[in-house]
């Protein structure tokens, strides 16, 4: 070869070696600007990485102490108590600490200790709900993150994410309300319990508070022992491995794994209930608590054979007594829990709501967290009231109907079997120590004894009228009252004004000029209107009426202004136990106590939370009182009451009043001594049916055999509760004191309207008086209600002559009186007469003489 060619070729080798070099440093010149790009990229993400990381850390870590801010933990001795305040079953009590009832809950809860309670069950629990309890510290990190991802990304799958200890947080001290903030301080909260209360009692009050569905009477049950009681008969320490197994597997949805429905029958179809037990007994299976072989028998068991079958709730609760010890239990502890927060009724009446706030959390707590209510109720005198009443309520009256037309025209029969009342209340403290709330429980549930309103009649005479007059010293037992016409102003609506309407007695007018004593004791409706129209001008009747314990509630103070009140016409009437205990003042010396039923409310640690205290009240005074009771002594001696206690087997000093309303509708009588005051009311419940004389009986005389065989039982049982050796205590500032038949008042000269005078005198009588209120020389207008040609005509007769110009033979010839005035032996033989026609006739008004109420039909009383 050439030399020129061998120079070239070598030339030429090393121009391509130059190349390769030349591109392999291209190459490693372009690697290491992306190898500091990508570097540079990664140091950038990381970084990116890590401040987000910080960012949303500390926003997470924010956001939590923002839900939890202000949530001071409970103090340890508050939450041990809180976790531990199980609920349980609440009890009411007889006066003699004997059991009325168990208070009826929609909640059934039996506290067990840990160690009573089966290593089957705290094991199938444990392993179901909360694998890890025995390691954690109240939360599991992971779990709670579980949850959270599974929320955020909407995920229809869910694991839970809360410890036995978080579940017992949000059941005994947080509400059940899925929110953040709630979870966020049940998470605190869980790690403080965990800090502060060992393990074990944890899981005994976990156990305990849990729901499980329902028992075989249709009830709901919380806690493992009334669970199996409730399911299986047994109890928590005694459940085999499958029931174990199936009571674990409740607590998820009680009430679809329940074997009952809520009516205490067994489900046909347990499929979902059955599955559960089974993945309970493999997560028992997987944590080492069970063998192989247990596993597999325990899957192998037909649980529904250990079901037991249902069972009827029985309560032993006497029907009206279980009524009104919880109504009034209730009533309590709401006002207690509305005055620990300081409600006031301003706060009410913006916003009503909040009493209903309050009912229910009474409710709760009184049916649920062992509360134990005592009563006034004597166990053995309201049993004997009941069981008297359910033997004789059939003589009391037949079955009555009525009809009416509705609004469409139609016209409907009602049939009624008659009813009745009444309260035996203890006039020294209130206490009410047996009713009656109606003819029979199964019948109606009303009782009418706390809620019934029915018009009192002349009932209420004694305490509207007589007592307020003696009081007031308008009248003496002595005063005299024509029993003559009389009208009185009765509002009429049609012509929005006032007209007259005559008033009429039970049987007739009378026309005689009869004293206080009398009328009341016969029972005349003119002189009780005529007392109460002078009185209602120049007194406050309605302040007796008051603080004799009717409120604005029972009697509206527009009443007052009716002249029909006097005679019992009110706007809606009075329960009977508020009738009775305003009539127990009269035996208390003139003071009233409330009646009462709840003598005091303790809680299931034994303080006491209420406890009654006497709220008394003087209605009239000694003197005034005792001056009215001697005068109702009368009533059942010589009076419509006549008869009535001659069939008790004992003797006692007695007071008493009849009452009969328009058209009898409402059949009265109440009589008391110096310790107890006891009435009852008959009637069908309604103004469309009258009571007639049924078996050949007045519908009176029938109501008060009824009370006389009342009281007579009660006397075998009780005797000491009437005081029957006690008699009502005489003031010393009572005297006697003789007094003129014809005027109540003593002889002495008369001035007449015209300007002249004369003396008068006449026949006396004894009567008792105040000793301020002795009646003095007899007046011209001396008789009350009496009008001026009444008065005219009385004094006409007597004849008077100027007293300077009298002669003592005029004298004497004044005072054997005119044929008109009587002597008290005629007066006697007269009484006695007219007695025994009021006994033998009908007692009530003729319809011509029947005062119309103005806002009832019931507003005269027939007696």
């Amino acid at each position: 070869m050439k030399r020129s060619e061998n120079e070239e070729h070598k030339q030429s080798e090393e121009t391509k070696k130059s190349s390769y070099s030349a591109l392999f440093q291209s190459f490693v010149h372009y690697f290491d600007i992306f190898y500091r790009v990508v570097k540079a990229l990664v140091i950038l993400l990381i970084i990116v990485l890590l401040v987000v990381g910080s960012l949303g850390a500390g926003t997470a870590v924010g956001y939590f102490a923002s839900l939890v801010h202000g949530s001071e933990p409970p103090k340890q001795e508050e939450m041990i108590s809180q976790i531990q305040d199980y609920t349980r079953k609440s009890n009411m009590y007889y006066a003699d600490g004997s059991l009325i009832s168990e208070v009826r809950s929609d909640l059934l809860r039996t506290p067990v200790s840990l160690d009573n309670v089966s290593d089957f069950v705290i094991n199938a629990l444990v392993s179901t709900e909360d694998e890890y309890f025995f390691e954690h510290e109240g939360v599991v990190p992971k779990a709670v993150i579980r949850a959270l991802v599974q929320e955020l990304s909407d995920s229809g799958a869910t694991t839970g994410g809360s410890t036995l200890t978080q579940q017992l947080i949000k059941q005994q001290i947080l509400s059940p309300e899925v929110t953040h903030e709630r979870k966020a301080n049940e998470i605190l909260l869980a790690y403080h319990l965990e800090n502060k209360v060992d393990k074990e009692k944890i899981l005994e009050a976990y156990l305990n508070v849990s729901p499980f569905g329902r028992n075989n009477k249709g009830q709901n049950i919380a806690g493992v022992e009334e669970a199996a009681q409730g399911i299986f008969g047994v109890s928590a320490s005694e459940v085999s491995l499958p029931q174990a197994a199936f009571i674990a597997g409740l607590p998820q949805r009680p009430i679809v794994f329940s074997p009952y429905t809520q009516y205490g029958e067994i489900k046909e179809n347990h499929e979902l209930s059955i599955n559960r037990q089974n993945e309970v007994l493999f997560r028992m299976y997987r944590e080492g608590h069970i063998s192989q072989e247990e596993y597999d028998e325990a899957r192998a068991y037909d649980i529904t054979q250990d079901f037991i079958n249902k069972e009827n709730i029985e309560y032993n609760d006497n029907s009206y007594v279980y009524d009104i010890a919880y109504l009034q239990s209730l009533e309590l502890l709401t006002q207690k829990f509305m005055d620990a927060e300081e409600i006031t009724d301003d706060m009410i009446e913006e916003n009503p709501d909040l009493v209903s706030k309050y009912q229910e959390r009474a409710e709760y707590a009184l049916k649920n967290q062992g509360y134990k209510v005592y009563t006034t109720i004597d166990k053995d005198i309201h049993n004997t009231l009941e069981r008297v009443t359910n033997e004789y309520v059939d003589k009391l009256g037949r079955e009555r109907s009525y009809t009416y037309t509705d609004d469409e025209g139609e016209t409907h029969t009602v049939t009624k079997p008659i009813n009745t009342s009444g309260a035996m209340i203890d006039n020294q403290t209130g206490r009410v120590l047996g009713f009656i709330g109606g003819r029979d429980y199964d019948y109606s549930q009303f009782n009418v004894a706390f809620d019934g309103n029915r018009q009192p009649g002349s009932v209420i005479k004694p305490l509207a009228v007589y007592g307020p007059a003696l009081d007031e010293n308008l009248i003496t037992p002595a005063t005299i009252i024509p029993d003559t016409p009389y009208t009185v102003p009765d509002w009429d609506p049609n012509i929005g004004g006032f007209v007259d309407k005559q008033i009429g007695n039970a049987t007739r007018t009378t026309n005689e000029w009869m004293t206080a004593r009398k009328a009341l004791t016969v029972s005349q409706n003119i002189p009780a209107s005529k007392i109460w129209m002078e009185l209602k001008d120049k007194y406050n009747p309605g302040s007796y009426i008051r603080r004799a314990g009717l409120g604005p509630e029972d009697i509206i103070d527009s009443d007052f202004d009716n002249a029909s009140f006097a005679l019992g016409g009110l706007s809606k009437g009075l329960a009977p136990v508020d009738l009775i205990s305003a009539f127990s003042s009269m035996g208390n010396d003139g003071v009233h106590n409330e009646p009462y039923v709840i003598e005091r409310i303790e809680n299931s640690k034994g303080d006491v939370v209420h406890e009654n205290k006497n709220e008394e009240s003087r209605v009239f005074s000694p003197e005034a009182n005792y001056l009215l009771v001697d005068m109702l002594r009368d009533v059942h001696v010589a009076g419509t009451a006549r008869g009535t206690m001659d069939s008790l087997p004992f003797n006692a000093d007695w007071i008493s009043k009849t009452g009969t309303t328009q058209d009898r509708v409402d059949i009265w009588y109440v009589a008391g001594t110096p310790r107890i005051t006891f009435g009852t009311w008959i009637g069908y419940g309604t103004n469309e049916i009258e009571i007639g004389d049924d078996f050949g009986i007045h519908p009176s005389r029938r109501n008060r055999n009824f009370w006389s065989e009342l009281v007579s039982a009660v006397y075998e049982v009780k005797p000491d509760v009437f005081g029957a050796n006690e008699t009502f205590p005489k003031p010393a500032n009572i005297t006697t004191d003789s007094v003129i038949n014809a005027t109540g008042m003593k002889a002495g000269t008369v001035k007449t309207p015209g300007g002249g005078d004369f003396n008068y005198s006449g026949p006396t009588h004894s009567e008792i008086f105040k000793k301020d209120n002795i009646p003095g020389s007899t007046i011209y207008d001396f008789a009350i209600g009496a009008d001026d040609d009444e008065l005219l005509n009385f004094w006409g007769s007597k004849k008077p002559a100027p007293a300077k110009e009298k002669s003592k033979d005029e004298d004497a010839e004044e005072d054997n009186d005119s044929e008109e005035e009587k002597s008290e032996d005629d007066e006697k033989k007269d009484s006695e007469e007219e007695k025994e026609e009021e006994n033998e006739s009908s007692e009530e008004s003729s319809d011509d003489e029947k005062p119309n109420d103005n806002d009832s039909d019931n507003s005269e009383d027939e007696e």
